[in-house]
C-alpha cells in the first residue's frame, strides 16, 4: 500500500509539473505575441507564433487570415506606449490552451493622433509540430 501511494504521488507530481511546463510555455508565447504585435512588429517572430490556419480578430470586428494579420502587423505604423497586461488567466486542456487578459495602452497613429486602448483579449493556442502556435485571437473593447 505504501508503494502504491508513493507511485501515485510521484505520478501526480509529474503530471502537475508537465502541466506547469506547458502553461509556462503558453504564457511566455502570449507575452511574446503581445510584445511583437504592439512593439517590434517582427514578421519572422509572427511567422513562428502563428498556426498555419490562424485567424486574428480585431476589436472593431475585422477578422484576418494568418497572412493578412502578419502583413498588417508588420506594416502597422502606430506606436504603443504605457502598455500593460492585467487579469491574466489560462485554461489548459491537453494540447489546447486558452489565454485571457486585459491589454491597456496609448496608441499613437502615424498622423500623430493618440487614443487609449482598453481591450480584452482571448488567445487560443494549439500544439503544432511540438510548439505552441496561435490558432485564434480575438480582441474586444472594454
Amino acid at each position: 500500500m505504501k508503494q502504491l501511494t508513493t507511485i501515485l504521488l510521484l505520478f501526480v507530481a509529474l503530471a502537475v509539473n508537465a502541466q506547469g511546463k506547458k502553461e509556462k510555455e503558453v504564457i511566455e508565447r502570449s507575452y511574446l505575441l503581445s510584445h511583437t504585435v504592439f512593439g517590434t512588429k517582427d514578421s519572422l517572430v509572427l511567422e513562428d507564433l502563428f498556426a498555419k490556419k490562424a485567424t486574428y480578430g480585431h476589436s472593431g470586428g475585422k477578422l484576418e487570415s494568418r497572412q493578412e494579420a502578419i502583413a498588417n502587423i508588420a506594416h502597422n505604423k502606430s506606436a504603443y506606449t504605457d502598455t500593460s497586461i492585467n487579469t491574466f488567466s489560462t485554461l489548459m486542456y491537453d494540447d489546447v490552451a486558452i489565454v485571457r487578459f486585459v491589454f491597456k495602452a496609448t496608441e499613437t497613429k502615424a498622423d500623430g493622433k493618440t487614443s487609449a486602448l482598453n481591450l480584452g483579449m482571448i488567445l487560443t493556442w494549439v500544439r503544432e509540430k511540438g510548439k505552441w502556435k496561435l490558432l485564434a485571437r480575438q480582441a474586444y473593447k472594454l
